[in-house]
């Protein structure tokens, strides 16, 4: 019995470290919006909830489109970001955008916080279809995004091995 709570408790630890390590990886570290690393960035970080990835950020002034607004290019940037974390999860070293579309719902003021949640559509091989919401505060949608990643060798990019 002993050994049978060593070896549950061992494979619950397993199943959550590989996710969270997944969802920011060293290669990212200097990367613009998720990386801890990037002096101008913004340091977006995500988890994993259930089946969905989410994240949220707050934009100041440095992030302003319109006078008083989020950059709506900052935000499609996020989303991006969002989008790949879903194959990451799903233990894919690499995958690069193939197409992402954002539909604008509502202006995200300066200030207010943006909640992010993505989820996995479908699978067909190397292809990820992905969806991705960004709510305001009180729940208001500002904007809708869908995605498709494709899963690469990284020797594909340049300096890759």
């Amino acid at each position: 019995m002993a050994g049978t709570r060593r070896s549950e408790a061992g494979r619950r630890r397993a199943s959550r470290a590989p996710a969270r390590l997944a969802l920011h990886p060293s290669p990212l570290a200097e990367c613009v919006i998720c990386g801890p690393e990037s002096r101008a960035g913004l340091r977006v970080r995500f988890r994993r909830r259930g089946d969905a990835v989410v994240g949220s950020f707050t934009p100041g002034r440095a992030h302003q489109g319109y006078r008083g607004l989020m950059s709506g290019g900052l935000l499609a940037a996020i989303f991006d970001c969002l989008h790949y974390r879903l194959a990451l999860v799903r233990g894919v070293v690499l995958a690069v955008t193939a197409r992402i579309e954002v539909d604008y719902r509502a202006p995200v003021p300066l200030g207010c916080p943006v909640r992010f949640e993505a989820r996995l559509v479908a699978r067909r091989g190397r292809v990820f279809d992905t969806r991705a919401v960004a709510r305001l505060a009180g729940g208001a949608v500002a904007a809708e995004s869908r995605a498709i990643y494709v899963e690469i060798p990284p020797s594909r990019l340049p300096g890759g091995r």
